[in-house]
């Protein structure tokens, strides 16, 4: 019976499917997944205004984190949550913006460094949200250093694919 090969901290796409062999190479395998279907196309703006394109294939994950949801709580409260993740780094923090003003501090809900791949959620209380439509973003940090980047920094503006993709997703609610 086939199985499949389940690779931390890679991207699922990068996992082998219905794997019936294993072949150790001594280079990185280019069949026509890896080589031509799982590859990210990226542009690199250059001085006189071109762009230099480059394809790299999927691999590692990149760290990011994502709103889930906003829940009204009996105090009046908005609590936020979320999930973050990473390629196995640990997460130093995640961090919230509303209405694209300070970065504030999430609480993550476990330690980072226990399973280091697996999901870590996180939450963050939101006192005195007027009513009306509001904007939520979250940004994850992992102990290298490594930022979510936004939408508009120039390693994910020019990206042509959507595989890997990690920016940071603005979510949309209206406060009753």
């Amino acid at each position: 019976m086939p199985l499949r090969l389940i690779v931390p901290g890679w991207f699922g796409i990068a996992w082998v499917k219905w794997l019936d062999r294993i072949q150790v190479l001594d280079r990185r395998f280019m069949g026509k997944w890896m080589a031509r279907e799982y590859v990210t196309l990226r542009g690199s703006e250059l001085g006189d205004g071109s762009m230099d394109w480059c394809e790299t294939s999927v691999c590692n994950m990149n760290v990011k984190s994502i709103t889930a949801r906003v829940v009204r709580r009996a105090d009046g409260v908005h609590r936020v949550s979320g999930a973050a993740w990473s390629d196995g780094t640990p997460l130093a923090r995640v961090e919230v913006r509303v209405d694209g003003g300070p970065w504030q501090p999430a609480r993550l809900l476990k330690k980072p460094s226990r399973e280091p791949y697996t999901w870590t959620f996180w939450e963050f209380d939101w006192a005195q949200a007027p009513a009306g439509e509001h904007t939520l973003v979250s940004r994850a940090i992992d102990a290298d250093g490594r930022v979510q980047p936004a939408a508009d920094d120039p390693a994910i503006r020019n990206k042509r694919t959507y595989w890997d993709a990690n920016a940071q997703w603005v979510r949309r609610i209206r406060i009753g």
